[in-house]
């Protein structure tokens, strides 16, 4: 994949994509229910447990116990797992594969994306795989300059070498490019490799600890970019 390129000094910004643009553990639901009639409260419950078994995955892979899989193979394996232990009803399985492309973003993600793009290189850098992100695009009105997959880095977050595809894939600029999450971990991790952060609150999102010393604290995509823009240089 070929860097982004925009001839521009100003700071690259580099977004998470599933809980900070996209209401991931929301839609799942919602989907959940619309797909097998299932209660509300009962699908965001299977939600939530599908979401936990994925990490699992995720994290045997970063830690290498097993072969990288792209995200939708892995959304495939769970919810069979789903449907063998009768927390999905027979047949669901095959009718959910395609949920997670189908996430509804956070009502300001669009306009605050183009908002951005406008002044500054924007990356997307999420554990999606490429089908996966280019559904969520297409379909949330998400405009990038580039976007990286895990499946580009094979590994997830938070492995190093996920961080390091996007700090390579950065136009080049004198400082490092923020890293924007909703995810306290997601955060910490690129730090570690040598990105500045930005946290932005989202609902279900990982707060931060008290010792965590983010570069900056955005209430909203309107606020990020604001602050971006007054950054000295």
């Amino acid at each position: 994949m070929q860097p982004a390129t925009t001839g521009s000094a100003r700071p690259t910004v580099v977004f998470d994509v599933l809980g900070t643009l996209v209401d991931q553990a929301g839609s799942l639901g919602t989907r959940v229910s619309e797909v097998t009639g299932i209660k509300s409260g009962a699908a965001a419950y299977v939600a939530r447990r599908w979401l936990e078994r994925i990490a699992e995955r995720e994290r045997e892979i970063v830690e290498r116990r097993r072969a990288f899989a792209p995200s939708h193979e892995l959304d495939r394996e769970v919810l069979n797992s789903l449907v063998h232990e009768n927390l999905l009803p027979p047949g669901s399985a095959v009718r959910l594969a395609d949920a997670s492309e189908r996430l509804l973003p956070w009502p300001d993600a669009a306009a605050g994306l183009d908002l951005l793009s406008r002044d500054l290189p924007v990356l997307g850098l999420s554990n999606a795989s490429r089908r996966v992100l280019a559904g969520l695009s297409a379909g949330g009105g998400l405009r990038w300059h580039q976007v990286l997959s895990a499946e580009d880095a094979g590994t997830y977050k938070p492995g190093r070498e996920i961080y390091e595809l996007a700090l390579a894939s950065a136009p080049a600029a004198a400082d490092p490019p923020f890293m924007v999450a909703a995810h306290a971990w997601d955060l910490r991790a690129a730090a570690a490799a040598g990105m500045r952060t930005a946290y932005l609150p989202r609902p279900g999102g990982d707060l931060p600890r008290p010792g965590d010393g983010f570069d900056l604290h955005a209430m909203n995509l309107v606020d990020l970019h604001a602050q971006l823009l007054a950054l000295p240089g």
